[in-house]
């Protein structure tokens, strides 16, 4: 979903409310995240307040195909760090996934 990217690049935390469902889940590998991080967040203002201290590696964003829907890939410098999945529904982002990419520079199958 290019807004809410768009949004979260520029750490403008009152339209990621507009674009996430009150109920959103944000799920991430632990090693994506500083130390004590929680691997599941859930809520609108929380996804939201956390997504706007990302907004460095969001800015390395670039979208791939994949079986058929958009996956963004999160690659500073060129580097393959993680993929992300937005999930939505009515036009509200549902379900945000993180996963780490491999050392190999695979990534793992999405849970999801």
């Amino acid at each position: 979903m290019g807004a809410f990217l768009t949004a979260a690049r520029t750490g403008d935390t009152r339209r990621m409310l507009q674009l996430l469902a009150p109920d959103c889940v944000r799920d991430a590998d632990a090693a994506l995240l500083p130390p004590g991080g929680r691997t599941t967040v859930t809520g609108a203002a929380g996804i939201a307040a956390e997504t706007a201290h990302f907004r460095d590696r969001i800015a390395a964003v670039c979208t791939l195909g994949a079986a058929g829907r958009p996956l963004y890939v999160i690659a500073p410098g060129g580097h393959p760090l993680a993929t992300l999945e937005i999930g939505t529904a009515g036009g509200r982002v549902t379900r945000i996934t993180l996963r780490s990419a491999r050392a190999d520079g695979r990534f793992a199958e999405a849970r999801g």
